[in-house]
């Protein structure tokens, strides 16, 4: 007998097991349902669940809290045992054995932003996708999931593990949503989040949202800003930011905005309107984890004004403090905090949402830090640059770095689903986004978003093909036997 010794590195690349479940198998059940997939997206694409004021039995406001009615719903009807914890998050559940694999997904999303082609919350079909807000970010990819996870039920594989679809109804504003599932259950042994990137997510960024705000009072001049506005949330890239000015010659001020789009390109225009020049900054919106696939309006605004021969004093101050220590950088260069490694790659800046009136400039700053950085260090850098700017920071929102090996169980695991399922050998990749796999062990993310894709997360006429949606479902149909089996 001839035995024949394989290196470890080749052993990584060999099927999970032999024999395995039929894909025709598991792809025939998807490829059935597939009618029944794209209604209930469309379904849950129509409930607009934007976090709003808590209500009693809305702890996240009406919208969220429908949303998660309606996918618990949907599981009810295609035979999960659906269970709600008081509108924070539901499971929907199938199998026996004390433990546990967890599919997370929300169903709670972003504000719509403007200039949408297609209704945000429509669910309409046009060229073979589903439009709306959601689509892809989260509620098209968790309801993938879930037909998945209805195609190993129906298919009587056996398994040693109960395979448990989770929505949670928070992720976009804090997940609190998590803190209370922990609160009442016990976390899953392994499983995935259908929020991020294939192959598979190994490393995500730190998260640090701080507000910059700065009191002050303004007198009558020449050339006053008096109010500025704009943007959605801190995660998004702004696509639409203003100013108000009152101005002793608004004609030059107009003219000098049309100058400014001719030297620089970006995209402003300014009005007349009760006696005060209104100037509109369009930009593009993105995910604030990738800003280079946006154009903040915000800044191209404060550039503008920046420029303008201002009155003195503390608006003034603070609109060319953050032009220049920001303007138009998105790795927070002049600021002061550019930071890189080999696993994450560079810190990322996006500056969210702005409110500035003759007595108060608040600014609030998403950035994505590297995975062996920590927040004290940035938070010291930030302190630094503000050191003599007038400006205090407060941090709104923090969430660690996660970091698992490339080579650990759960990671290659499913990696080679994805390989075995695509024919696409990619290694595993580090994000800037931020998904549950930071609140619950035994979590990474999964897909939805191929290598090599530049999707519409946080965008506008945000959307989801109907093949991909298809496609998703049968990797998470095969993905959920491996880690359940």
């Amino acid at each position: 007998m001839f035995l024949i010794h394989l290196p470890a590195t080749l052993l990584t690349l060999l099927p999970i097991s032999s024999p395995g479940p039929s894909p025709k198998m598991l792809d025939r059940i998807v490829d059935r349902d597939r009618d029944l997939l794209v209604a209930s997206v469309q379904e849950l694409i129509r409930i607009p669940s934007i976090a709003g004021e808590p209500e009693p039995g809305a702890p996240f406001g009406p919208g969220p809290r429908d949303a998660l009615t309606g996918a618990l719903g949907i599981a009810e009807r295609f035979g999960f045992s659906p269970t709600n914890l008081g509108n924070y998050a539901g499971f929907a559940e199938f199998g026996s054995g004390d433990e546990y694999v967890g599919i997370l997904g929300h169903v709670d999303e972003v504000p719509e932003g403007e200039d949408w082609t297609h209704p945000p919350f429509g669910g309409e079909i046009h060229g073979g996708k589903i439009y709306g807000r959601g689509a892809l970010d989260d509620k098209g990819p968790a309801l993938a999931a879930l037909f998945g996870a209805r195609a190993v039920m129906e298919s009587g594989l056996p398994l040693s593990r109960r395979v448990r679809v989770i929505f949670g109804a928070d992720e976009e504003t804090g997940e609190e949503d998590i803190a209370h599932y922990l609160s009442m259950e016990r976390p899953p042994v392994s499983g995935f989040t259908p929020d991020a990137d294939f192959p598979v997510v190994f490393a995500e960024k730190g998260i640090l949202w701080i507000e910059l705000q700065r009191n002050f009072s303004t007198s009558s001049a020449e050339t006053l800003v008096k109010k500025i506005e704009g943007g959605s949330a801190p995660n998004m890239v702004p696509d639409r930011a203003t100013a108000e000015l009152l101005a002793a010659h608004p004609e030059i001020v107009i003219a000098n905005c049309g100058e400014f789009v001719r030297q620089t390109g970006f995209p402003l225009e300014a009005r007349l309107e009760r006696g005060c020049v209104i100037v509109t900054a369009r930009g593009q919106s993105a995910h604030a984890s990738t800003p280079e696939k946006g154009r903040n309006a915000i800044m191209f605004l404060l550039g503008f004004l920046a420029s303008q021969k201002l009155s003195p004093g503390a608006m003034t101050d603070a609109i060319r403090f953050f032009s220049r220590a920001i303007g138009c950088e998105l790795n927070g260069r002049s600021f002061g905090i550019e930071i890189s490694d080999a696993p994450s790659g560079s810190l990322t800046l996006n500056a969210g949402r702005i409110e500035a009136t003759e007595s108060t400039f608040r600014l609030i700053l998403d950035i994505r830090y590297p995975v062996t950085s920590d927040k004290t260090d940035v938070v010291n850098r930030i302190r630094s640059t503000l050191r003599t700017s007038g400006f205090s920071g407060k941090i709104l929102e923090h969430q660690p770095p996660l970091h698992y090996p490339e080579d650990s169980a759960l990671v290659r695991t499913l990696a080679i689903v994805y390989r075995e399922q695509t024919g696409i050998m990619a290694p595993p990749v580090a994000i800037g986004g931020g998904t549950y796999a930071r609140s619950l062990p035994n979590i990474v993310a999964f897909g939805p978003c191929r290598p090599g894709q530049d999707p519409p997360i946080h965008r506008q006429d945000e959307c989801i093909a109907i093949d991909e949606l298809v496609a998703m479902a049968k990797i998470y149909a095969h993905a959920i036997y491996e880690l359940a089996k």
